[in-house]
């Protein structure tokens, strides 16, 4: 099943998130500051090892979507817009970031928008 992890997510933006989930019959879990240091695997139940990363604070909105097939993902975006729900920091789950915690991808994606930004490479 499609599954959305929201980080910082306001709490009027993340009802119309998990509303727009119910209706593709996915499922939208707000994660709490302090799990912020567990992995992505333990937050989408895949793991049992949950880390604990000290200094894995962060402000900003981030979505991370597992387990989404890439029709279904344009379409869930364009609805994102729709609804006025978008948020700028977004990750797919892939077979490398599942082991990050949220911390280290936020580092890692926030990264790659500021050298997009400067129109470098972020590795």
């Amino acid at each position: 099943m499609a599954e959305i992890l929201m980080f910082n997510i306001e709490n009027s933006k993340a009802i119309k998130i998990k509303m727009l989930c119910r209706k593709f019959f996915m499922e939208a879990k707000e994660v709490s500051k302090e799990d912020f240091g567990c992995t992505m695997s333990y937050l989408l139940g895949m793991s049992d090892a949950g880390g604990g990363a000290e200094n894995s604070d962060f402000s900003e909105e981030m979505l991370y979507f597992a387990g989404f097939n890439r029709g279904i993902f344009g379409i869930f975006l364009d609805q994102l817009k729709r609804q006025k729900a978008n948020v700028a920091l977004k990750a797919v789950q892939t077979e490398a970031n599942v082991h990050f915690t949220p911390f280290e991808l936020y580092r890692e994606i926030s990264a790659e928008r500021e050298a997009i930004t400067r129109g470098t490479s972020a590795h």
